[in-house]
This record gives C-alpha cells, sequence and structure tokens, in this order.
C-alpha cells in the first residue's frame, strides 16, 4: 500500500482484547537520507494529541475536581476571549465536545484575535483552541504546567517511552530530543520542513509511536483508570454530525459511531506531511492506530480496518474527494512517479480503454499535481469531461484554474455549469460573482 501511495513511513499497533496484538513499523523515517524508521522513530501526533487532555480532563472529572458543566471562566479569566462576553458560557464539555464555538486557531479568520464564531453549545465547531484554554484551565487547577501533570498522569503511569510532549535542545554531551524521528512528506513527496516545537501544544504538539499510543488507549478504556460509569458518559452523543446519530456524533473528546452490537471511538491527526488515525472499539476492546509521515498516509485507513478491525464505517470512506486504497487515483500516481507525464498520459488512455476510470479519477489527479505540473490540470480536467460530461467537480475545479489565470469569461462559463450540475465541493456564489463583476468591467 505505502509503495503505491508513495508514503514513506508508517508505524501501526493493533489492539485486541485490549492487548497490543499486533505492532510494526514500515519504510523510511527520510526519503534524503534513505533512513529506515525503527520501533523508536517518532511521528507527529498532531490532533490525536488531544488525548492526553482528554483522558487527564476525564480523571479529574471523575475525581470531583473539574466540574463538566461550570463555566471555564471561573476556574481562570482567559484574556484572550474576554473581547466577546459569550465566553463566559463555555465548559469543559463544550471544549471537549468541539461545540464552545471557538475557531480553530486565532489565524483562520482575524489575524491575532481569537474569535467565538458560534454561539457557545450550539454547533460543531472543531477547536484546536479550545483544547490549549482548556490545558490552561487544568493547569490552573491543578497548579502544575502541562507538561508536568501529563507526564505524571498519563506518560509515567502508562509506560509510554517513546511519547514527547515537545523537542529538547541538545545541551552539552546530550542529544536532541527525541532524536530518532520522521520528516513529514506532500502528496508529491516533497519535504515538508520539520516542526519541532520547543513549546508544549496541548492540541497538537505530542511525537509518538503506534505501539506507545495503542498502550495509552488501552490504558483509557480498560476501566483500570477510569470508571465504566465515566467512560460511558464520554461516549454518550453530545452533537449529532451526520444526518441522524447512525452516522456519527460527538462524545466528550471522541468522534464516536454507535451500533446494536458495538460503539467505536475515533479521531484523526493532520499536520503538514502527517497523518494518523485511531479506531477503537469500546465494547470489545479492539482498534487500530497508525501514524504516517505523508498527506496520503489517511488514504490506507479503509484497508488497514478491512485486514484487521472489520468496524461497521465503510460510510467514513466514501463520497471523499480523494479516494482511498485502492483506487486507479493512486495507481496512475505510481506510474507518474516511476514514469513521467508520458507515463501517466499513456496509463491515462489504457485505464480509459479496460474502464478503469470512474468519474473523480482525472479530477484527483488534477488536484495533486496542480502545483507540480501546473499545465497539466487542465487537460485532465478536459480530458474527464470529455468521458463523463456531467462531472460537476470538473467544471468546479476549471473554474477556478481560469480565475486564477484571470480568464474570468471561461470561469464564469465554468462555474456557471458546475452549480448547474450540482457542484459541492464548496459555494461557487462568490466565485461568480467575482467573475461576473470582472467580465462587466472588462465589458465597459
Amino acid at each position: 500500500m505505502i509503495t503505491e501511495l508513495g508514503v514513506p513511513g508508517v508505524s501501526l499497533a493493533v489492539i485486541e482484547n485490549n492487548q497490543i496484538v499486533y505492532s510494526n513499523f514500515y519504510g523510511k523515517k527520510n526519503l534524503k537520507g534513505n533512513k529506515n524508521i525503527d520501533k523508536n522513530t517518532v511521528f507527529e501526533a498532531a490532533s490525536l494529541t488531544k488525548m492526553y487532555l482528554v483522558y487527564v480532563a476525564q480523571r479529574l472529572i471523575e475525581d470531583k475536581i473539574l466540574d463538566l458543566d461550570k463555566p471555564l471562566y471561573q476556574y481562570l479569566e482567559y484574556e484572550p476571549l474576554q473581547h466577546d462576553p459569550r465566553y463566559k458560557n463555555i465548559t469543559a464539555r463544550m471544549i471537549l465536545s468541539h461545540t464552545s464555538g471557538i475557531e480553530n486557531w486565532s489565524w483562520n479568520n482575524k489575524k491575532d484575535v481569537l474569535e467565538i464564531v458560534s454561539n457557545p453549545g450550539e454547533q460543531f465547531v472543531y477547536s484546536g483552541e479550545g483544547f490549549q484554554y482548556l490545558a490552561k484551565v487544568i493547569e490552573k487547577i491543578l497548579k502544575e504546567p502541562y507538561e508536568s501533570y501529563v507526564k505524571r498522569m498519563v506518560i509515567t503511569p502508562f509506560e509510554l517511552k517513546n511519547t514527547y510532549l515537545k523537542y529538547r535542545k541538545a545541551k552539552s554531551s546530550l542529544k536532541e530530543s527525541p532524536s530518532d524521528y520522521a520528516i513529514g512528506y506532500t502528496q508529491m513527496r516533497d519535504e515538508v520542513e520539520k516542526w519541532k516545537n520547543y513549546e508544549t501544544v496541548p492540541a497538537s504538539g505530542a511525537h509518538t509511536t503506534g505501539k506507545d499510543y495503542a498502550r495509552f488507549i488501552i490504558s483509557m478504556f480498560d476501566k483500570k483508570n477510569l470508571s465504566n460509569e465515566r467512560i460511558q458518559d464520554m461516549i454518550k452523543p453530545i452533537k449529532v454530525l451526520g444526518d441522524d446519530e447512525s452516522t456519527g456524533y460527538m462524545g466528550e473528546g471522541f468522534f464516536t459511531i454507535p451500533s446494536k452490537k458495538d460503539t467505536v471511538v475515533s479521531f484523526s491527526g493532520n499536520n503538514d506531511g502527517f497523518r494518523s488515525e485511531l479506531f477503537y472499539s469500546v465494547s470489545h476492546g479492539r482498534g487500530f492506530v497508525f501514524f504516517t509521515n505523508s498527506d496520503q498516509g489517511k488514504l490506507i485507513t479503509k484497508e488497514i480496518n478491512e485486514m484487521t478491525c472489520h468496524f461497521n464505517v465503510e460510510f467514513l470512506f466514501q463520497d471523499n474527494f480523494f479516494k482511498y486504497y485502492p483506487s486507479s487515483s493512486i495507481s496512475l500516481q505510481k506510474i507518474y512517479r516511476d514514469k513521467g507525464i508520458k507515463g501517466l498520459e499513456k496509463g491515462i488512455e489504457d485505464f480509459k480503454k479496460e474502464g478503469k476510470l470512474d468519474e473523480n479519477t482525472l479530477n484527483e489527479l488534477a488536484e495533486i499535481y496542480k502545483e507540480k505540473e501546473p499545465d497539466l490540470p487542465l487537460k485532465l480536467l478536459n480530458n474527464n469531461i470529455s468521458v463523463f460530461p456531467k462531472s460537476a467537480n470538473s467544471y468546479g475545479l476549471l473554474g477556478r484554474i481560469y480565475m486564477d489565470k484571470k480568464q474570468y469569461k471561461e470561469a464564469l462559463s465554468n462555474f456557471t455549469k458546475a452549480k448547474e450540475l450540482g457542484f459541492g465541493l464548496w459555494n461557487l456564489d462568490d466565485d461568480i460573482k467575482n467573475c461576473e463583476e470582472n467580465v462587466y468591467k472588462k465589458t465597459f
């Protein structure tokens, strides 16, 4: 899979009956140095870092030190949010369930202003900043820094020997720590500048391995550290995320997928050049977790699930713009890596003849190659329209290319067609308005 996808490396662990029954590591941690991953190679955990704070919060709730529904400002007034009086309604339950209304990161909207973009408690708004606030609240409650209490309550007791909350610079004879780490890569296998956070980032800054993280998840759910009552409360629905509860909801920390015989919790991690996934059955003590050093890494999730746990989560893998392994797009990407554009063009023609192209295959390739091969996307999208004349995605992506080139008439034509066909990747109204205004200016 990783050869086909171009993913440099993976760290994987599989859980059964709350035991790590399989763990392994594959591939390279650095393509330039051609260095193999080993059992100690750490990956950026990205948002899976949040689960350490989820566990600590649940422990404090169980010990009646933290109240889930007490406004957090009563524990700690938080200067970045004081400009908005709604922040006084935010509770720990809202932070854990991503319903606080706090934006993901302060730079997402108005730079340097941390905004509340939805009334607290009303909507699902994924928020890293919320976890940064909660970490500070717990620091105040425990009178102890985040790094110290997570080490004391999580890393040390659960023997997570390859888990780091931040990097430490080398001093005298001591090496930088961690020194055995993976480098991240884009979809095109371009190296991403390594992020070494020398300060803790509770929402995304940990570095770990598949085996260590599996050990942590087992400790969280094996009822030795949290009561069954606390666990069941933690996975109860707070905000339904799909059309109904069957397609998943947000609990106190995890995305949760219920069924008649099972309850599966999951979470994902996305840092530039790194992707990670966790799936775990609370009912059966079964699951898997993996970390990859590639923006393509999540595309192995569906197949890993089929090889291991067989969780009933197929709906998660449907209707994604980038198809999960195996797919024609992934096979064509490998042809491109091996044989370049000429090989890719021949591969596309061969796939056409063999009926292996679906409506979105060439759209995927156009998105992947738009920066590296700027002349290629137009060819791919027009080629796709010749085969699938009702592909809304092709017209929408073409419209964006023409708009970037300031060819507004062509852009408007494609955006309008995309909207007629039910385009859904983003809202086209502003793009159409922009193109109409620019066409009008050129006309008069």
